[in-house]
């Protein structure tokens, strides 16, 4: 009996096919023609002996066409078939295609349940369940050639020993691709979930497999001699079985057939390894790569703590992606593998037996201690490292960062930014190169620091033992340090310990360190001279001419090189403060409110001319008038004290006034009652004690104020004259320092001023008038921060006196009456001090103690009776142990009404 399927043409059994259709089956009917008892015993014997075959062959029933298909035949089963089944395909076939359907269920103890032999594809969408079989390459699923496709969509599930779920079997087999998109579940030693052999083959597991016998392995890539074998994991892979002295039971093992065996491994993001027993990962003897961004776990290795391990001959390649997590030690094998770090993550797990360490990724956290035989290397990113790496070469690369409490054993070139300290913005804390340092190119030190008075709390690089050379840039981030002054060794930033050295100019600041009223320098070695090696910030140095040293010892060394043989002795060294510029920029401020209060308040000759143009009319009657002047002053002055503040500028004003009351009383005496304003401008350079000079420059400042005020002036019979003046002023300043930072505070002044002359004639057309005139001014501005510090002006109550002459000639010319004049002024500001507050505590004063002599010459010109002129230039110098110099010319003009 012959019974013949093709997928091309194919005559069905008279029998009922079995299927998990809904539709019901169709029984053929059957009709036998008369035949002798005989013809039909042999007949029923024949078709009982068919049955039989059948039965014994599952596939026949749910698999079909065939059970051993040749080239190019599509096999589909479908239905429930249990015993022997198996579909095999023909030696020497191609282009096979088989497919479980969903649904369909493939129970068989076949020693293979499904094989293909090259360029073929097995495609599993419903079970196949494998028990018992014999002989090698048991398994569900099987490949024996090349360029073959198997992909599992359903459940395949093994239950004996040595069964395995998807195999390629043969070493040459090559270009495989396995894909596990459902279950695999394997029971039984060396039952492994997934195992090829040959070069270039490529598994995909995006489902679970789960193993649990001896020795079995989630997925086994053997072979790869010329092609690597490549594993992409997005699911699970654990095995839960013991391990055997022939092998353990490892959720991945790259093993090998020769020494150029090659395996690459990526277990992405949402992907697991696992291994109650074994490794999560284990590489032998070849070049194996492992690419990590998911969950790595295992209890392999001799305290069965490991979850990886690269192998013990081969050159091992672990990559860390972002996501990865390693559950359990990741041991080098025979130390000749390199781990490298991208995208951003945590290591928080044992490393050993590894040879180089590359950083190459964002952002990474390194917590434990581990050693790497040839070197570390940071390229990119920042790196976090609160443990210790020990190599030989430690290399920091321009553009990265590393950060943290750790320790570098090893020694270190850096070129890239030093972050020691926690970093969390409150604590700080010290990061430390146990050998030798050297910073090159773009290399810098940041630290964290509350800068205030010695000790302060900083972060800080420490030196252990080794020698500290190159160049390196500080960078101070202050974290809430108020300024104070440094008495002794001041903040230590980078320590030298165990017979550490440091070159001079291995550290220096990139820019400014200021709190408070301080500016900060980083010096080497103590102030005393101790601790040599060591760096701190001060805000003290010591000066020699107009140098300034961090320490005595270096005062007395330079001092000797500009004097040799001098002696200490003879040495003008001076201990000195660092002061930040704007401190003498900000002190120069109320000097130039009061001068120009004092500008916009002249004196009476300067607003109204002379006293004999408020002269009544021939009828004895004051007349009202108004009137207004222009001035202007080039000027340099200076007060004495913390920081010397000077300012040298220009003034300039308007002023306009009118008498809106013009009386003469019962003994002859005129007055004039009226109203004055008028707006002043100052502008100029300022320079001062700062950074450790004497006559630094500074900054420039500008104020403008805004006047109004009242006036009244008597003018007696006999020529004396009384005037008072009461002032109000407005002003808004504009500091900014040479290196940038300042200030606009606004402030209010108020002035008031007595005034008297009485006229001595000396000839009918000459008379000297000696004068008085006493000055009160009280002045604030408002409080401001500078982004350094809070400012805060003390509130300032300063009395200015005059005493002076004016001797006058008169003469007419042109219709008009002239009176040129010379006049002379000994201007004395009294004792007192201007108070700068920087923070709560630091308080700078300079005392406004002054006297300056003014000479000058104009003339006041009656042009007629309705309008006068006048007009003056002065020039002022100090007097005594103060500095004030300059020159001031005004013109002016009164209308009478």
């Amino acid at each position: 009996m012959s019974i013949e399927r093709s997928h091309r043409s194919a005559r069905r059994l008279p029998f009922p096919r079995s299927s998990t259709s809904s539709r019901p089956s169709r029984r053929p009917r059957l009709r036998f023609p008369p035949v002798p008892l005989s013809s039909l015993v042999h007949g029923l014997a024949a078709a009982l002996a068919a049955l039989t075959t059948l039965a014994g062959n599952g596939a026949h029933a749910a698999c079909g066409p065939t059970a051993t298909p040749g080239s190019n035949t599509a096999v589909v089963c479908d239905g429930t078939t249990t015993g022997s089944a198996s579909v095999i395909a023909a030696p020497g076939s191609t282009g096979v295609a088989i497919t479980v359907n969903a649904g369909a269920t493939l129970a068989t103890n076949a020693t293979q349940a499904l094989l293909v032999r090259d360029a073929s594809t097995i495609t599993n969408n419903g079970q196949i369940t494998v028990s018992g079989g014999s002989g090698s390459a048991r398994a569900a699923m099987v490949a024996t050639g090349n360029d073959n496709t198997m992909t599992n969509n359903g459940a395949i599930r093994t239950t004996s020993g040595g069964t395995v779920g998807m195999l390629v079997t043969s070493n040459s087999s090559t270009r495989t691709l396995l894909t596990n998109n459902g279950s695999i579940v394997t029971s039984g030693g060396s039952s492994h979930g997934i195992s090829t052999l040959g070069p270039g083959n490529t598994v995909f597991n995006n489902g679970t497999i789960a193993v649990n016998g001896t020795s079995a392995k989630g997925v086994y890539l053997q072979g790869g001699n010329l092609v690597a074998n490549l594993l992409v994991n997005t699911g699970t892979i654990a095995t839960t079985g013991a391990n055997s002295p022939s092998g353990g039971a490892d959720a991945v093992h790259a093993n090998t057939l020769g020494a150029t065996f090659s395996s690459r491994v990526e277990n992405r993001a949402t992907g697991t390894l696992s291994s109650a027993n074994g490794y999560g990962y284990r590489g032998q003897n070849g070049n194996d790569v492992l690419v990590n961004a998911g969950t790595i776990e295992g209890h392999g290795g001799a305290g069965n703590t490991d979850a990886i391990y690269m192998g013990a001959l081969g050159v091992g390649t672990l990559i860390l992606q972002t996501g990865s997590v390693i559950r359990g030690g990741a041991d080098g094998g025979a130390a000749r593998a390199d781990a490298f770090l991208e995208g951003s993550g945590t290591v928080d797990n044992a490393f050993r037996n590894f040879q180089n360490l590359t950083m190459r990724g964002t952002a990474w956290s390194w917590l434990t201690d581990a050693s790497f035989s040839d070197g570390v290397r940071i390229e990119s990113g920042r790196f976090d490292l609160p443990a210790t790496l020990t190599s030989p070469v430690i290399s920091v690369l321009p553009g990265t960062t590393v950060a943290g409490t750790g320790t570098f054993a090893g020694n270190v070139t850096h070129q890239g930014t030093l972050l020691p300290g926690p970093n969390d913005g409150v604590n700080v804390g010290a990061f430390t190169v146990r050998g030798n340092y050297l910073g090159t190119g773009a290399a810098a030190l940041q630290v964290n620091t509350v800068l205030g008075g010695d000790n302060s709390p900083s972060d800080r690089l420490v030196i252990d033992g080794g020698t500290a050379s190159g160049s390196t840039a500080v960078r101070v981030v202050n974290r809430g340090g108020l300024g104070a002054p440094t008495l002794a060794d001041g903040i230590l930033v980078v320590q030298a310990v165990n017979g550490a050295t440091t070159a001079p100019g291995a550290f220096s600041l990139t820019q400014a360190v200021e709190a408070g009223a301080y500016g900060y320098r980083l010096y080497r070695g103590g102030a005393a001279g101790g601790n040599a090696d060591s760096w701190y910030l001060r805000n003290s140095g010591y000066a020699v001419g107009a140098t300034v040293v961090g320490s005595l010892a270096e005062a007395v060394a330079l001092m000797e090189t500009l004097s040799p043989g001098s002696g200490e002795a003879a040495m003008p060294v001076q201990p000195v403060k660092l002061y930040r510029p704007e401190v003498a920029l900000y002190g120069s401020m109320p000097l130039v409110v009061r001068r120009l209060g004092l500008a916009q308040l002249g004196s009476f000759n300067d607003r109204q001319g002379d006293a004999q143009l408020l002269a009544g009319d021939p009828g004895g009657q004051g007349t009202p008038a108004s009137w207004g002047r222009v001035f202007g002053e080039s000027t340099r002055q200076r007060l004495r004290g913390d920081t010397d503040p000077q300012f040298d500028g220009q003034i300039s004003g308007l002023q306009l006034g009118h008498d809106f009351l013009a009386a003469t009383d019962g003994a002859g005496g005129r007055h004039r009652i009226g109203v004055l304003g008028g707006y002043t401008r100052a502008s100029g350079d300022t320079s001062g004690v700062a950074s450790g000079g004497t006559n630094t420059a500074t900054g420039r400042l500008t104020v403008e104020g805004y006047s109004l005020g009242a006036y009244w002036t008597r003018i007696a019979s006999s020529g004396w004259y009384s005037d008072a003046v009461l002032m109000a002023t407005r002003y808004r300043a504009d500091a900014r320092s040479t290196l940038g930072r300042g200030g606009n505070p606004r402030g209010t002044a108020v002035t008031a001023s007595l005034e008297a002359g009485y006229p001595l004639a000396l000839s009918e057309n000459v008379t000297l008038q000696p004068q008085v005139q006493l000055v009160w001014q009280r002045s604030s501005l408002d409080d401001f921060d500078d982004g350094i510090s809070a400012v805060r002006f003390q509130r300032d109550n300063a009395v200015t006196g005059r005493l002076g002459a004016r001797l006058e000639g008169r003469f007419s010319a042109g219709g008009g009456v002239w009176r040129p004049y010379l006049k002379a002024n000994l201007w004395h500001t009294f004792s007192g001090s201007n108070a700068i507050f920087f923070g709560p505590a630091d308080r700078i004063a300079n005392r406004r103690n002054a006297s300056a002599l003014e000479v000058g010459a104009g003339v006041v010109g009656q042009v007629n009776r309705t309008v006068s002129v006048y007009g003056g230039l002065a020039y002022t110098s100090a007097v005594g142990n103060t500095e004030q110099t300059g020159v001031q010319g005004q013109l002016g003009v009164r209308l009478r009404w």
